[in-house]
């Protein structure tokens, strides 16, 4: 088991972040990660302007470890994230989990039936809409899984995902692409979480870690 405390300063938060903040959620230095990462903001910190980050990962014991993805690294699910350079070496298998995170005038993400669809950027009649500015998708089966944004204009800008879902493999390894320098991780709450308000969260260049929280995704 690994843990790590991560502090950024205040300057350097990227726009995935302010909307992970708002979930109580904040990335870490990876943007794919092995099991869960639990990270906590708490609202003693935030008067004191203060910002904790405590993530705690399992260290992939068992073969074929389920991988937390955040689409885009720093941007989130942005057209500047260039998501289909973010996902041009990365390997998704059966278990892993999507972390999609955006700002609501990105109008959302929408999960489109097929190629045709996710070529033509058409979200009319799509398989699932994605609006929380937070939003997890788990990959329980194989295949191809497609993504675009629900702003036209925007999947023309390379706005889409497409992810092909393979069968995890013993003995497999987490890809290169996994912990690349410039991206982000989201640590994923256990469940959807209520939004603060908009709520300021206070930063300074000092980050204190309080408490340790060990979780091992089964």
């Amino acid at each position: 088991m690994r843990v790590t405390t991560v502090c950024h300063h205040p300057s350097t938060i990227p726009r995935v972040r302010s909307s992970l903040l708002r979930h109580s959620v904040v990335p870490r230095a990876y943007d794919s990660f092995d099991d869960m990462a639990i990270v906590s903001v708490t609202t003693a910190t935030a008067a004191a302007g203060v910002l904790i980050l405590v993530v705690a990962a399992g260290a992939a014991a068992a073969a074929g470890a389920r991988r937390h993805h955040v689409v885009g690294g720093d941007p989130g699910w942005a057209v500047a994230s260039d998501v289909l350079a973010w996902s041009a070496d990365r390997l998704f298998t059966v278990g892993d989990t999507l972390w999609f995170a955006y700002s609501a005038e990105d109008g959302g993400v929408a999960e489109v039936g097929g190629e045709e669809e996710f070529e033509s950027c058409d979200a009319g009649s799509p398989v699932r809409m994605y609006t929380e500015g937070l939003s997890r998708v788990d990959l329980g089966g194989e295949g191809s899984r497609y993504f675009v944004s629900a702003d036209p204009d925007k999947c023309g800008g390379g706005l889409k995902l497409r992810v092909d879902v393979r069968a995890p493999v013993a003995g497999t390894t987490p890809p290169p692409g996994s912990s690349r320098k410039g991206d982000r991780a989201a640590a994923p709450a256990p469940a959807p979480l209520a939004s603060s308000g908009g709520r300021g969260v206070a930063t300074s260049r000092t980050c204190v870690m309080l408490c340790c929280l060990l979780f091992l995704a089964i």
